[in-house]
């Protein structure tokens, strides 16, 4: 679907979610890791001892265990995501309304970007209070079920977005996603937490907390608004 009606010129910020709106050692993405461990034993019979493995090789070799998967077995994709996103939130998550005004203040369109299930995105987003300042949520499943950091993945939100690559801005927690958005012609944030992380010619910005991201993208050097 190409949106048309959207200036094109208008700075597009496109944020992660898991691991990006919230801080990783809060454990949310730990429990989707049991979950998907407990999909490959249960549904698909890969022994217990092994699942933690193939779930890591497959992250690694195809962006997402989904996508693992699909190459090489027969799954359902929406029972799967709906399988895996089946956890408790409300003990991990709660509102943060100081993000919330800070993401208000951003200039520009601010879009969630996900390799998780839109319902996975909007539950997060509804327990942070941050549903507001984002005008959609891009989850797996608007994607084709083709994740991060696949270059179709890209295609496919820049088209649903109306957006040039040159006009957008990625801010996500791992390198590899960045690395394929820059490739693109996106701005590229960091959220890394290790504090000896450091921007190259991949990444332009490394930031400790997505908080962080209100002193690069307002200003002379920001997004040129």
């Amino acid at each position: 679907m190409r949106s048309l009606c959207y200036d094109r010129s208008v700075p597009v910020l496109l944020f992660d979610l898991d691991n990006t709106l919230y801080p990783q050692s809060l454990g949310v993405v730990a429990r989707i890791d049991q979950r998907i461990n407990d999909y490959l034993h249960a549904r698909i019979g890969i022994p217990a001892s092994e699942v933690d493995g193939v779930r890591r090789r497959f992250w690694a070799e195809h962006g997402t265990t989904l996508r693992g998967l699909t190459v090489q077995y027969s799954v359902d994709s929406d029972d799967y995501l709906e399988y895996v996103h089946d956890i408790e939130l409300a003990d991990l998550l709660e509102p943060d309304p100081t993000l919330g005004a800070l993401l208000e203040r951003l200039p520009g369109r601010k879009v969630v970007f996900s390799n998780a299930s839109r319902a996975h995105a909007e539950r997060v987003l509804a327990l942070l209070r941050l549903e507001k300042p984002f005008e959609s949520v891009i989850g797996l499943e608007d994607l084709g079920y083709v994740p991060k950091p696949s270059p179709g993945a890209f295609r496919s939100a820049l088209e649903r977005l109306g957006a040039p690559a040159e006009r957008c801005s990625l801010i996500d927690d791992l390198r590899a996603n960045l690395a394929a958005a820059k490739r693109l012609g996106m701005r590229t944030i960091w959220v890394a937490e290790a504090t000896s992380d450091r921007a190259d010619e991949t990444i332009d910005h490394v930031i400790a907390n997505v908080r962080e991201i209100e002193r690069i993208l307002v200003g002379a050097s920001g997004l040129g608004v």
